[in-house]
């Protein structure tokens, strides 16, 4: 495939659509990483000119160090090729002249470089070796993107060498530019198998085209209003998780349309679930310093970087390897930096001068890490087990789920957590407000004269926290997540009002994992595969819920039905936030649960019958089904 760099060169186009001839060099340029901090073209009177080009390039996903490979990228006229394309931000009612040049030996589809209100979106097809012009309007506001592809069909048959080939368009308000970050999530293989299909142990993901722990970093201000636009250009579901803070959740779109939310639509989550092409645009405010993460909770997509070398790992030794050995050799006090990959960014919030944490007097709890069995389970397992009363738990004793944690809102808690498994491990507390330095990120969290550190075997490490409110929210391992959390390392963390009055045969918990049997990882719900019957009462009032912990379940369908109808249940809270009261309106009981959120329903059984809660697959597929028996 003969490839031109972005050298400076004149395009005469007779009219819209004419073919150009391009001339063709052998040289490969080098694609640089592109966080989208600046518009591409030249915007004069209302009117944006911009020269795009593909072009083949060597793409450094893990930094100029690292062997590049080549894929098929963007470039602007007379600039290098960038990863992702250049962006198009203009104000809206901009007209857009763009002209594209194929430097490729195969045709290329251009899709999104269009108006979306005035009429459908016909895709730009260029001849290999040609150059066309388009023309639109940005006729609305909001966060959109244009792609290419080679291969034909949809966006997510784009696996390789076309992978790459998308930009942010984002059209702003009149009058203004809004003070945020663009970041466009991308996936690639770098090798077929011998059939065509992808080698999985060589599939890497970028954000801007960095894949962690080569991601920007980002720094902000205790109090800063901060404002991103994410674009999922990849193939796959990212669940994507902020840890210690909630965001806003401003709009939902895609390529065609963006939804900007009023403000009563608005609302807040600490994981939101992003289909393949879809777009978000988010707003938080950090009340707390110290350094977090901010990541796809599929556990798939943020393991460590296959090498790129021509000696490649097979699927089965990759992926086998972390199950069984947990990771490569590094210091496990720096495992977020060196023991993961994929799509994670690093953020620091400052403290101000002469911030110090809260520290009052505080309830203690006694958290053990364990290595055992578990009955009815195989291999060797790990779980949480919360000490109770004055001794601590047998040394092999082990459950699945970890046990249950339950707090009162605003009660001061200390929670000391003793490994007394043999590998070094963590603690994130996912989806509660608590200090950096306590959020289970080894390597990350904290400050730079504080670190927080893994929890070697046989060492302890002190949590503090005090919740703020109410809510269901999960606790589970951050270091080496696919052979730790799928062996047992994760929990439910419930904060009530009142444990006093807390009751937990009307309060059920629903915990959607991942547990490997001797063949392969299967789901599981609240630890069992086949759970048994659960007994309701006609007329009481029950909360659901829903939570998903899996390794990569990113659109797990929780559905409540009755005679294989869904029921109707009111919705509570997302992610631990309560849910506004014109938000709470009966809906049928069928959604998608992605992998980090957390849901919580109201339903009142009117008559007596057998209820299911079943979770499927979004293809059907059957997980779990959870029997539900309502007596009088």
């Amino acid at each position: 495939m003969s490839r031109t760099p972005a050298v400076l060169f004149v395009l005469s186009l007779a009219a819209a659509g004419s073919p150009v001839r391009l001339p063709v060099t052998s040289q490969l340029p080098k694609a640089t990483w592109n966080d989208n901090l600046e518009s591409a073209g030249a915007l004069r009177d209302g009117v944006l000119q911009l020269n795009l080009e593909v072009t083949e390039a060597n793409w450094h996903i893990l930094g100029d160090e690292r062997p590049g490979r080549p894929v098929f990228a963007l470039a602007e006229l007379g600039e290098q090729p960038s990863i992702p394309g250049p962006m198009i931000r203009v104000p809206i009612d901009t007209e857009v002249q763009v002209t594209l040049a194929n430097r490729l030996d195969s045709a290329i589809v251009i899709h999104g470089l269009a108006a979306r209100k005035t009429g459908p979106q016909q895709p730009l097809r260029i001849p290999p070796g040609q150059a066309r012009e388009v023309r639109f309007r940005a006729d609305v506001e909001g966060t959109f993107f244009y792609w290419g592809q080679t291969t034909g069909g949809s966006l997510e048959d784009r696996l390789f060498e076309d992978s790459q080939l998308q930009g942010a368009l984002i059209v702003d308000p009149p009058g203004t530019t809004l003070e945020d970050r663009v970041m466009v999530l991308s996936s690639w293989f770098q090798e077929r198998l011998a059939d065509g299909s992808p080698n999985w142990a060589t599939e890497y993901f970028a954000i801007n085209g960095r894949s962690w722990p080569y991601t920007e970093r980002l720094t902000y201000a205790m109090g800063d209003s901060v404002r991103w636009r994410l674009v999922n250009a990849s193939p796959w579901v990212h669940p994507m998780h902020l840890h210690g803070f909630y965001f806003r959740v401003d709009s939902r779109g895609d390529i065609a349309r963006d939804t900007i939310y009023w403000q009563h639509e608005r609302r807040m989550a600490v994981t939101e679930r992003l289909e393949p092409g879809t777009t978000m645009r988010m707003a938080w405010s950090p009340d707390r310093p110290g350094g977090w993460i901010f990541h796809c909770h599929n556990s798939w997509h943020v393991t460590p970087n296959p090498p790129i070398t021509n000696d490649r790992p097979s699927e089965d030794e990759w992926f086998g390897s972390m199950f069984t050995e947990g990771h490569i050799e590094h210091d496990p006090d720096q495992h977020v930096l060196f023991g993961m990959g994929g799509l994670m960014m690093g953020l620091y919030v400052e403290p101000p001068d002469g911030w110090e944490p809260d520290e009052p007097k505080r309830r203690q709890l006694r958290l053990f890490i364990q290595n055992g069995s578990a009955p009815g389970l195989t291999g060797s397992w790990f779980s949480y087990v919360l000490q109770e009363g004055p001794r601590a738990p047998a040394r092999d004793s082990t459950q699945v789920p970890g046990s249950m944690i339950v707090l009162e809102r605003g009660e001061p808690t200390s929670i000391w957590v003793i490994n007394r498994s043999d590998e070094p491990s963590q603690v994130h507390w996912h989806g509660l407000e608590i200090e950096s330095y306590f959020d289970g990120v080894a390597g990350v969290g904290g400050y730079p004269e504080r670190i927080t550190p893994a929890i070697a075997p046989g060492d302890s490490f002190e949590i503090r926290i005090t919740p703020p409110r109410s809510g269901s929210f999960m606790y589970h391992t951050h270091v080496n997540d696919l052979r730790q959390q799928s062996s047992g390392l994760y929990g439910a963390f419930l904060v009530v009002d009142d444990r006093r009055v807390w009751d937990e045969e009307t309060d059920r918990v629903f915990l959607l994992a991942h547990s490997p049997g001797e063949e392969d990882v299967e789901e599981v719900l609240n630890g069992e595969r086949e759970p048994a019957p659960l007994s309701f009462q006609r007329g009481v009032e029950y909360r659901f819920r829903l939570m998903n912990i899996t390794l990569g379940q990113g659109s797990a369908r929780f559905r409540l039905l009755l005679d294989d109808f869904p029921v109707k249940w009111r919705p509570l809270a997302k992610d631990g936030w309560d849910v506004p009261a014109h938000q709470s309106d009966p809906q049928p009981a069928d959604l998608p649960v992605g992998v980090g959120e957390t849901y919580d329903f109201a339903y009142t059984p009117s008559k007596p019958g057998e209820l299911r809660l079943e979770v499927r697959q979004p293809d059907g597929r059957l997980l779990v089904n959870q029997p539900i028996v309502v007596f009088e």
